[in-house]
């Protein structure tokens, strides 16, 4: 009776059924029932139990499912029950690496036969990664596309010969180690990443994003894990430490959101459950990567480590490279445009 009607008074209205429903399904903790005396006995819920009720009401929607209620409810601040939390994150993170998986198995089996043995299992399953977001075609991949025609050598080159350097370069951030000491590669990489550019230049933002978690990868020190480590991880990690992730990860999706609506908006919204479920993915990832990262740093700080050090790597190579390398035009989007389109737009 406490439950709903302190949730009444936050104005959210829950029947008891409804209480009974998510007790059932997980959701709610079993009270404890606590003897009073001549006044009989009286169920006690453990502290938090009142907030969560509200959360759980407030992201309840006829046929939304138990995993997606547990996520929203957790990002919204609500402590959920262990078993029902740790069963929701293994499922978006799992559910979503396996899908993943899968398209890139299927890149990977066009490789043609022998070629394997020639370029190594690395390489292959790094081309496998960079064909397949090649082929998702999105702002990212669009802006790359832009950022590598300002070479001067690809500047009015097709589209295939394009895309056939911005593989290389998604095959480069995709292997366990950044290829330093290969020239070209890091003057097509400096070119994507177009460090002379602005946040507000076109996309140029999804790019450095893109290369900033890529790059961080490459900074740890590699350990494979199965996903059964992964989830033994999950089911040995206290819930105070996973407050403390979702606070890692909050404070990242919110930097991330900032700077990709432009500063126009100060922190994402995660009452979507395709964006909870991305939160919590992220969340299994970070818990299993910080223990490889060198030193002690958050998610968020390390994203812009990430970044800072692939500048200097590129000024690094840069100076290595001497008159050998190739620096893009810096001319901006519309002198770009005006310098190799002018005649089709004459025409």
């Amino acid at each position: 009776m406490e439950l709903m009607q302190h949730a009444r008074a936050q104005g959210c209205a829950v029947s008891a059924s409804q209480l009974e429903r998510w007790r059932r399904r997980g959701l709610l903790p079993q009270p404890t029932r606590v003897y009073r005396g001549r006044h009989g006995t009286a169920s006690v819920y453990p502290d938090g139990t009142s907030d969560l009720v509200c959360a759980l009401a407030r992201h309840s929607t006829p046929g939304r499912k138990s995993d997606d209620l547990a996520l929203l409810a957790f990002f919204d601040g609500a402590e959920v029950p262990e078993t029902a939390l740790k069963l929701a994150i293994a499922g978006a993170y799992f559910k979503g690496r396996l899908r993943n998986e899968k398209v890139v198995a299927r890149a990977a089996a066009r490789v043609p036969e022998g070629w394997e043995s020639v370029l190594g299992q690395e390489y292959e399953a790094a081309e496998a990664e960079a064909r397949t977001e090649l082929a998702k075609g999105d702002r990212l991949v669009r802006q790359m596309r832009s950022n590598l025609r300002r070479l001067p050598d690809l500047a009015g080159a097709s589209q295939r010969e394009v895309d056939e350097r911005l593989i290389g370069v998604l095959v480069g951030l995709n292997m366990l180690r950044l290829p330093e000491d290969d020239h070209e590669f890091m003057a097509d990489l400096s070119a994507v990443l177009a460090f002379d550019c602005t946040p507000y230049d076109g996309d140029v933002f999804a790019v450095w994003e893109y290369a900033a978690i890529s790059h961080s990868s490459q900074m740890g020190r590699y350990e494979e894990t199965s996903p059964e480590e992964r989830f033994e991880l999950l089911l040995g990690t206290s819930q105070e430490e996973l407050r403390d992730l979702r606070e890692e990860v909050r404070t990242a999706v919110d930097q991330i959101w900032h700077r990709a609506t432009r500063g126009l908006e100060s922190e994402a919204d995660l009452s979507h459950p395709w964006m909870a479920r991305h939160a919590a993915a992220m969340l299994m990832e970070w818990m299993s990567a910080r223990q490889v990262q060198p030193g002690k740093v958050s998610l968020a700080d390390r994203y812009f480590l990430s970044l800072g050090l692939l500048q200097l790597r590129c000024l690094a190579a840069e100076r290595s490279a001497g008159e050998v390398w190739q620096s893009p035009v810096g001319e901006g989007r519309a002198g770009f445009i005006a310098r190799t389109m002018g005649s089709q737009h004459r025409s």
